[in-house]
């Protein structure tokens, strides 16, 4: 008798062992979807002169946004099982993860921190070293990474799903037959990503008015647009990021991105090197990057809500950001030439220019430092008042981008 007592928990456990080792998938809940498919096209056809696709007008736009959804929040999209491409972006941290580098499929850890989402569709540049260029390629490609989904091939992937019966009806809807093909699979993506478009903070309201045609904070800085919706906390923050703090030096643009398409090296390390010890090869961007080194800008939307910062989540807080740029920008080879002190400069004309766009006629004086800015504490808090009223409360809590995997 004491010998089967023992041998029946062995036994189970043994079972037990087996199915948590199993490669076999967990099956998965079944999504919770409206009843009448919602609208995903954006209430704002343009902002602020930039106009947001035309694959808005297209057919069955919505439908394939639908699919991208449940697409984005499914587990089974990853080998295991385990993770989803919600599992690093959630919507309550503005499509980023409150860690500095994320989990993936078997526990190991990425390599940079997760992105927050804020108009992916209105980027030429993704990933934070710029590897893709294009969000349809772009949106698949976590999928194959080995360490993140770890699917070997998306063939394997249109299989997986083929066997999921609650994506028939999705695929039918959106592409009016039920085979999902990798090419399906990228479009649907890609279409839920553009359509999340968050547009609708403070700062959006208070100058929507006076900027529908064009992106103008300099009209604010001479007077002639008024910002009525900012109290004065924040209005001087907006000066300030503006002029003095040179934020938007880099963070330039509608969506304080750098339009997109601009890199650069902002003098993290002492030494030019990732947190695995190797050189950073960096994409190019607009602006053609300034060195191996060079990271993507990101928007600064919702930017109160996406910490850690930087590539590789090193700053918790939005203060220690500013301590960065307040007097802790390292001087590397590599740093961005917009992050030096360009007060030690003589102008004179020569033909050894440093940038004819940004720098006409301007040479080094010796080796210009790195600029410390010294923000006092009244400008700290006015710069984070500023950067708190980029927040898009509607996009964070809109039901069309929510996890329809979880019952409400």
């Amino acid at each position: 008798m004491m010998q089967n007592r023992i041998f029946i928990p062995v036994a189970a456990a043994l079972v037990l062992l087996v199915a948590c080792t199993s490669e076999a998938p967990v099956g998965p809940p079944q999504p919770v979807l409206p009843e009448v498919t919602p609208s995903y096209r954006t209430a704002t056809a343009a902002v602020f002169g930039i106009s947001f696709p035309s694959e808005f007008d297209a057919p069955y736009f919505d439908e394939r946004a639908q699919l991208g959804r449940v697409l984005f929040h499914d587990r089974m999209l990853s080998q295991n099982g385990a993770v989803s491409c919600n599992s690093c972006h959630l919507q309550s941290h503005g499509f980023a993860e409150p860690k500095a580098l994320s989990t993936g499929l078997r526990r190991e850890l990425t390599e940079r921190n997760a992105s927050h989402l804020a108009n992916p569709g209105s980027q030429f540049a993704y990933f934070w070293d710029g590897r893709a260029n294009d969000l349809t390629t772009q949106v698949t490609m976590p999928i194959e990474n080995h360490v993140e989904m770890g699917f070997r091939s998306l063939d394997d992937l249109v299989l997986r799903l083929d066997q999921l019966d609650y994506y028939a009806p999705l695929f039918e809807a959106a592409f009016g037959d039920a085979e999902p093909r990798v090419d399906r699979i990228q479009e649907a993506l890609s279409t839920f990503l553009r359509s999340m478009v968050t547009c609708n903070s403070k700062v959006d309201q208070a100058v929507a008015p006076a900027m529908q045609e064009f992106w103008n904070p300099w009209g604010v800085m001479d007077g002639s647009i008024t910002l009525d919706g900012l109290n004065a906390l924040e209005r001087q923050g907006f000066e300030l990021f503006h002029g003095e703090a040179q934020c938007a030096n880099c963070h330039g643009g509608p969506h304080f991105n750098g339009w997109g398409m601009d890199f650069a090296d902002i003098g993290l390390d002492a030494e030019s090197v990732n947190s695995s010890g190797t050189l950073v090869n960096a994409g190019g961007g607009f602006f053609g990057g300034w060195g191996p080194t060079a990271m993507k800008v990101p928007s600064l939307r919702n930017v109160a809500l996406t910490a850690p910062y930087m590539h590789d989540g090193r700053f918790a807080t939005l203060d220690d950001v500013l301590d960065h740029y307040s007097h802790g920008i390292q001087d590397v080879p590599t740093l961005d030439p917009r992050l030096r002190d360009w007060g030690q400069t003589t102008i004179t004309g020569g033909p050894d220019l440093i940038d004819p766009i940004f720098f006409p006629g301007t040479e080094f004086n010796g080796d210009l430092p790195p600029v410390r800015l010294n923000f006092t504490p009244q400008e700290r808090l006015a710069l984070k008042a500023f950067l708190n009223s980029l927040t898009d409360h509607t996009f964070v809590q809109d039901a069309r981008f929510s996890n329809p995997f979880t019952t409400p």
